[in-house]
C-alpha cells in the first residue's frame, strides 16, 4: 500500500464504513429465506461517477443561464435534469419484482474459487436488462427475459476446508443511462463444501485392504484372459484361428483389464503428521485410488467408509475428510 493510499484510507476509511453499513443492514433484515422477492423498500439508489459529473455539468449550465439570462439554456438544463430524475425510477423498477429462487454450489478443493449460482426469476412481462451481481466488484451481468429465469455466477475464495458460507453480495443495475445505480445487498442462506487441498507429492498408495477382491475386469482390455466358444457378434479380430482349426470349432479370445489390489486408506498410516497435512495426503490417496479404479476404504477418527468404487463413494470420502473435526 502506497503512502497516498494509506493516507486516503485514514481520512476516508471505506472498508470500515462498508462493514458498518453491512452490519446495520444485516441486523435490520437478517438472513432472508428463499425464495426472496425484491421490493421497493429493499433498494438503495445513488448517483454513479458519471451521474455525479453530469449533475455538476447541469449546475454549471444553470449558473451560466442565470448569469446571462438565457432562457433556452435554462430550459435545456431543466429538461436534462428531468430525464436524469426519471432514470432513477427506471433503475429501481428494473430490480423490483425479481425473485431469488435458489442458490447452488458444487464442492471444490481448498484454494479453488467456490462457484455460487444464483437463480433469479422474472415473473413479469418485461425485460430486465444489465442485472449485475458481485461482492466488491461486479462479477457477472445478465439480461433476464420476460417470465423466465437466469443464473448469476458468484466466485468466492476458499481458504480452508469445511463449509463455506456465502458472503453478502450485491445485486445492482445501472439501467438505462448509467447515471444512477440501484442496488440491494442480499444475505442468503447458502454454503459450499470445501474439500481439503490434495497433497502435491503424497506417499505411495497403501494396499491390502479389506474390500472386495476384484482383480480384473473382463470384456475389454489388452491382456488375454482365456478362450470361449464363438458367439454371434464377436469381432473377427478376436477369433483364435489356430485353436479353432485344431478343434474344428470357432473360439474367441476373451480379454481383460488388470486391476490392482484394493487398498485401505487409514488415518493411522500417517503417524506424527499434523492434522491438515494428514488430511491433504488422505485426500490425494482417495483421488489416486479413484483415478486408478482401485476399490478403497477410508478410516478416520469419527467415521469409517467401507470399500467401494464410484463417484458417490469418492464424494462421501471427500466429505468425511472435509468435515473432520480437529
Amino acid at each position: 500500500m502506497t503512502k497516498l493510499s494509506a493516507l486516503s484510507e485514514r481520512i476516508f476509511p471505506k472498508e470500515k464504513i462498508r462493514q458498518r453499513f453491512l452490519e446495520r443492514v444485516r441486523k435490520r433484515r437478517g438472513i432472508v429465506p428463499l425464495p426472496f422477492e425484491l421490493e421497493y423498500r429493499h433498494i438503495f439508489i445513488i448517483p454513479t461517477s458519471f451521474g455525479f459529473g453530469f449533475g455538476v455539468m447541469l449546475l454549471l449550465m444553470a449558473l451560466g443561464g442565470l448569469n446571462f439570462s438565457n432562457n433556452m439554456a435554462l430550459l435545456l438544463v431543466f429538461t436534462l435534469a428531468a430525464v436524469a430524475q426519471l432514470t432513477t425510477v427506471l433503475a429501481c423498477r428494473n430490480l423490483v419484482g425479481l425473485s431469488i429462487a435458489e442458490v447452488r454450489a458444487e464442492p471444490v478443493f481448498s484454494g479453488d474459487p467456490a462457484n455460487f449460482f444464483v437463480y433469479v426469476n422474472n415473473p413479469e412481462e418485461r425485460l430486465r436488462l444489465t442485472i449485475q451481481s458481485g461482492f466488491r466488484e461486479s462479477q457477472d451481468c445478465i439480461d433476464i427475459q420476460m417470465q423466465s429465469s437466469s443464473k448469476l455466477l458468484l466466485k468466492q475464495a476458499s481458504e480452508q476446508r469445511g463449509w463455506l458460507e456465502l458472503d453478502p453480495f450485491r445485486l445492482e443495475t445501472r439501467y438505462p443511462l448509467g447515471m444512477f445505480k440501484a442496488w440491494v445487498w442480499l444475505f442468503l442462506p447458502a454454503r459450499c463444501l470445501v474439500y481439503p487441498m490434495p497433497a502435491r507429492n503424497p506417499p505411495p498408495l497403501p494396499r491390502a485392504g479389506d474390500g472386495p477382491a476384484i482383480r480384473e475386469r473382463k470384456g475389454e482390455g489388452e491382456q488375454v484372459h482365456g478362450l470361449r466358444p464363438y458367439r454371434p457378434g464377436d469381432s473377427p479380430r478376436r477369433i483364435a484361428w489356430r485353436t479353432s482349426a485344431r478343434h474344428d470349432e470357432l473360439y474367441t479370445r476373451e480379454m481383460e483389464t488388470p486391476r490392482d489390489d484394493d487398498c485401505e486408506i487409514s488415518w493411522d498410516d500417517l503417524p506424527g503428521i499434523e492434522t491438515e497435512l494428514r488430511l491433504s495426503i488422505l485426500t490425494a490417496w482417495v483421488l489416486m485410488a479413484d483415478h486408478r479404479q482401485i476399490p478403497y476404504s477410508l478410516m478416520v477418527p469419527g467415521g469409517n467408509i467401507h470399500a467401494g468404487l464410484s463417484v458417490e463413494h469418492r464424494n462421501r470420502c471427500l466429505e468425511l475428510l472435509a468435515l473432520h473435526e480437529s
